[in-house]
């Protein structure tokens, strides 16, 4: 495994294994193997894959409301205007993000090649080539109208939407990253629980529990047929090795309406 994967990195893996004794040394609990932190380190990685596939389809799913929701109705270059956004510099904002993909995005490369006008590509080229963080500022910095529209088709209030969006990027930039997600303390972007699904939602937001919520929650409405929530379960279910609640699953939690 070590020819594979190098030790620093299997070493957040070894901690939930380990205990403390008197003098402060960490020692690994009697009977833990290397097998052990290996099951562990797959399950991060197969949790992760599974949340990226989710996070694939959030995020084609806010492409189409902004262009159908926006572009129909103000044309596909409403985002060089600033009237469309609630700041002076959002505007502008977006506009760096999209000529920063110039090199990188071939079908940026053909617009600016081919042609001089308008100076910026259909809002459609540009969504393509820009990450998930700027997609999502795009839509917080849209004027409220602009995001009521798009939040009616995810039936949620257009302000919580734009927090639900900030977690579910910051779960998709670790998982980007390989990072160790299954009980990181996520203290940033936190998702708004919103009276609508406060039950729905543990008190402090920060695991990867209210993340999951958030996502199963968006599925539900831009994928109903996905499959997630049930892929979550059986893969939770076959790790008797991870500890739920170290992920902040609460007691309970496949009673709530959102996992029945």
């Amino acid at each position: 495994m070590l020819e594979r994967v190098d030790y620093y990195r299997l070493l957040s893996y070894m901690r939930p294994l380990q205990v403390t004794d008197p003098s402060g040394v960490r020692r690994f609990v009697a009977g833990t193997t290397m097998h052990d932190v290996v099951a562990l380190y797959e399950f991060d990685r197969k949790l992760r894959l599974l949340c990226m596939d989710a996070v694939e389809r959030i995020e084609v799913a806010l492409r189409a409301a902004i262009v159908s929701e926006v572009a129909v109705a103000e044309g596909p270059d409403f985002y060089t205007h600033r009237g469309y956004f609630t700041g002076a510099d959002a505007c502008e904002r977006f506009k760096r993000e999209v000529l920063n993909e110039r090199a990188r995005n071939p079908a940026l490369r053909h617009y600016f090649a081919t042609y001089c006008s308008p100076a910026m590509p259909p809002i459609w080229v540009a969504m393509e080539a820009v990450t998930f963080g700027a997609l999502s500022q795009l839509f917080s910095n849209l004027a409220r109208p602009y995001r009521i529209r798009i939040a009616r088709r995810f039936r949620v209030n257009e302000h919580v939407l734009a927090s639900w969006f900030r977690a579910v990027n910051s779960v998709r930039n670790i998982c980007a990253h390989h990072a160790r997600l299954w009980n990181a303390l996520l203290h940033v972007n936190k998702p708004m629980a919103g009276r609508e699904f406060v039950t729905e939602f543990t008190a402090t937001t920060d695991t990867f529990f209210d993340r999951a919520v958030v996502i199963a929650l968006l599925l539900d409405r831009v994928a109903p047929a996905s499959g997630w929530k049930a892929s979550l379960k059986a893969l939770i279910d076959g790790s008797p090795h991870v500890d739920p609640a170290k992920m902040g699953f609460p007691p309970g939690w496949r009673d709530r309406p959102l996992w029945r």
